[in-house]
């Protein structure tokens, strides 16, 4: 079963995409902020990560940078999820090699779940 990690500091977000995410197959844990999520990701053993741009403790951006410097954790695919576009820090984020960059409102549960499974095959 495929193992995967939400960095998300609204439950409701977990919560949502999360048992949807348990529905396609993976077993799903999650962080509610930034500092806590890096914690996990580095003494797991992930084959995704979903992380938030905007949350206490640490930005995903600043996650995001930690985990490509990591040999541990650098090749694992990241999919990242926003309120809102700040096109200067979606753009920072692709250039560190991020796979794929959502609006949390315009993505499905459903979608997220599809695109997760097309990056571990």
């Amino acid at each position: 079963m495929p193992k995967i990690l939400i960095i998300e500091d609204e439950k409701i977000f977990i919560e949502m995409f999360g048992d949807r995410l348990k529905v396609a197959g993976f077993e799903v844990s999650s962080a509610e902020n930034g500092a806590w999520g890096l914690k996990e990701a580095l003494k797991g053993d992930f084959d995704i990560f979903i992380i938030d741009m905007m949350m206490p403790a640490m930005t995903g951006e600043e996650v995001i940078a930690e985990l490509k410097l990591n040999d541990k954790t650098k090749n694992i695919p990241i999919i990242v999820l926003s309120a809102s576009v700040d096109e200067e820090a979606q753009r920072r984020v692709e250039k560190m090699g991020v796979h794929s960059f959502f609006l949390k409102t315009r993505i499905t549960p459903g979608d997220l779940a599809k695109k997760a499974l097309d990056l571990i095959k």
